[in-house]
C-alpha cells in the first residue's frame, strides 16, 4: 500500500530532478561536454581599428544565434550575431567616423578537450557606418570577410561561457559629401565575451 501512496510523488519528481541536471554544475570534467544542438546568447566587448588614416574604437553589445553539429571532439556549426556599436574616430581634421551596427555570419569548426571547446570560424562580416566633415554626412553599409578563434566552456549541461576575438576588414569605401568624395578602407578587431543557452 506504501508503494502506491508514494508513486504519484516519484512521476512528479523525476521529470522535475531531470529538469534540474540540466543546470547542474559539471563535474565530469573528464568526458566531453555536448556542445550539439541550437545556441542562443549575449555578447559584450570592445573593438579597435581603423578607417582610412584615422584610429577607431569602443564598445560593442549584442546577441547570437547558431546550431552546432557534434561528432566525438570535433564540432561544426553556423552562428549568426548581431551587435550594437559604438565604435568611432576622434574629430581630428574636422571629420568624425561611426561604426553603428555590426553582424557577422560565419561557419565555425572546432575541438573539444574535456568542458573545453576551442573553435576557429570564417564567414562574411557586415557594419553600417556614417562619416561626417564640415559640409554635411554620408551614410554606407560595408560588406567584407570575418576571421574569428575562440574557447566557449561548458559550465553545465544547458550552459557555457566563451571568449572570442574576431577581425573584419570591410570592403573600400568612398563617402561623398558636398564638398568631398573620400574614400576609406575600415577594418576592426573585435575583442568580445559572452554567455549562451543550449537546448
Amino acid at each position: 500500500m506504501l508503494v502506491w501512496r508514494l508513486l504519484p510523488c516519484l512521476v512528479v519528481l523525476t521529470p522535475l530532478q531531470a529538469g534540474a541536471q540540466d543546470f547542474a554544475p559539471r563535474t565530469d570534467t573528464g568526458r566531453r561536454a555536448d556542445f550539439s544542438g541550437f545556441g542562443l546568447g549575449v555578447d559584450a566587448g570592445v573593438g579597435l581599428g581603423s578607417a582610412g588614416q584615422a584610429n577607431t574604437s569602443g564598445v560593442v553589445g549584442g546577441g547570437h544565434i547558431g546550431y552546432n553539429f557534434q561528432a566525438q571532439g570535433l564540432v561544426g556549426g553556423a552562428e549568426f550575431d548581431f551587435l550594437t556599436s559604438r565604435i568611432k574616430s576622434g574629430t581630428a581634421a574636422a571629420m568624425s567616423f561611426n561604426q553603428n551596427f555590426l553582424s557577422s555570419a560565419r561557419v565555425k569548426a572546432g575541438y573539444v578537450f574535456g568542458d573545453l571547446l576551442a573553435y576557429g570560424s570564417i564567414g562574411r562580416g557586415y557594419a553600417t557606418t556614417s562619416y561626417r566633415d564640415i559640409s554635411g554626412s554620408a551614410n554606407k553599409t560595408l560588406k567584407g570577410t570575418v576571421l574569428g578563434a575562440g574557447l566557449e566552456y561548458a559550465l553545465t549541461r544547458n550552459l557555457s561561457v566563451r571568449a572570442e576575438y574576431m577581425r573584419y576588414g570591410f570592403d573600400g569605401q568612398t563617402y561623398v559629401t558636398p564638398s568631398n568624395a573620400t574614400p576609406l578602407t575600415t577594418d576592426t578587431n573585435l575583442l568580445r565575451a559572452g554567455a549562451s543557452v543550449h537546448f
